[in-house]
């Protein structure tokens, strides 16, 4: 009986032929995968995408900036890029390198926080980190951000969803009316900030009468405008008119708090400030609040506690070393 020459399934099956072929697929796909991830206008990625926004604000969200994005944001007067890219992922770092170069050419900054995740999952130990460092840079930017991950859909929503947990006004990526309209709130509220830190408080509501918006920044140099000139009552409906548009911000929340306290009801004051704390257990003006508000009706013990929480925290605050002393006095 003759041998018979194996036929092309049986050598396939054999594991010397079989596993070989399959690991030069993977490394094949591998390949052009890792291509297609370096080209995110590519029509394989490109269905993916959120949308650049067409009217660009304080803090624009958005997907990986290509060169012509970049004409738009440059028209725009953006001056930062904030890019959630992590250079510890090969395909994000060279994107980074690409998106750099760009800023340069169109006179931006880059700010990276890397947040790396894939589908939405977090990979590195230290995204929640970053997520606040990228919250606490887009609070007190002073012009325009364009902020990006790789798709515009996922990391950006984490960073949105912590900028209004810390009180940053929906203004800042919803825009509220026309470019023009929009961006002539925006200056008179820097103006108005400015006179604020100047102390200058009569300033503050002068710069701000002519602006309609209970927009929370609005209310809150109004509010605590007319409270460091002993206007209360106004005070008080001017952080109510901000909370009947973000109910929960924890700014006006806060202001609100202070006033009820100036008025001497602890009880509301309390509310106030535990719905603040309900979202940030650490917010040292509200963990003051809540302390006074003991400190007011004789409870020192507890008041004591809430003070030593924020110097933990915080041990050059002066407000809650004043009011320790105070509570740990006979």
């Amino acid at each position: 009986m003759t041998d018979q020459k194996p036929s092309l399934l049986t050598q396939l099956r054999r594991p010397l032929v079989f596993i070989p072929g399959i690991l030069l697929l993977l490394v094949l796909s591998g390949g052009i995968g890792y291509l297609i991830l370096l080209s995110p206008d590519s029509i394989f990625i490109k269905w993916a995408q959120a949308a650049l926004p067409d009217q660009i604000t304080m803090i624009s969200i958005g997907p990986y900036p290509k060169e012509k994005e970049f004409e738009h944001l440059k028209q725009a007067k953006v001056k930062y890029i904030v890019t959630l890219l992590d250079p510890r992922l090969p395909y994000e770092k060279a994107l980074i390198e690409e998106e750099e170069k760009e800023a340069v050419k169109y006179g931006m900054t880059v700010k990276n926080f890397p947040m790396a995740s894939i589908f939405d999952r977090q990979i590195f130990p230290d995204y929640e980190e970053q997520q606040q460092k990228a919250v606490a840079f887009l609070k007190n930017i002073d012009a325009p951000a364009y902020m990006h991950c790789y798709l515009g859909k996922h990391r950006v929503m984490h960073v949105r969803n912590q900028l209004v947990k810390a009180g940053v006004p929906k203004r800042y990526w919803t825009p509220a009316a026309s470019s023009q309209e929009y961006w002539k709130t925006v200056n008179g509220i820097d103006d108005a900030w400015t006179a604020f830190r100047a102390k200058d408080y009569t300033r503050v509501l002068e710069i701000l009468s002519t602006v309609k918006s209970k927009d929370v920044d609005v209310t809150n140099l109004r509010g605590w405008s007319h409270y460091h000139l002993g206007m209360i009552d106004e005070a008080s409906e001017d952080f109510r008119q901000g909370l009947e548009v973000e109910p929960d911000n924890p700014r006006n929340l806060i202001g609100s708090g202070y006033c009820y306290l100036r008025h001497g009801d602890t009880n509301m004051a309390q509310r106030q400030f535990s719905a603040v704390l309900e979202q940030i257990p650490d917010n040292s003006e509200a963990l003051i609040g809540m302390g006074l508000s003991h400190l007011r009706i004789g409870n020192k013990a507890a008041a004591a506690q809430l003070f030593r929480q924020v110097l933990t925290k915080d041990p050059e605050n002066e407000e809650a070393r004043k009011y320790l002393q105070q509570s740990e006095a006979s």
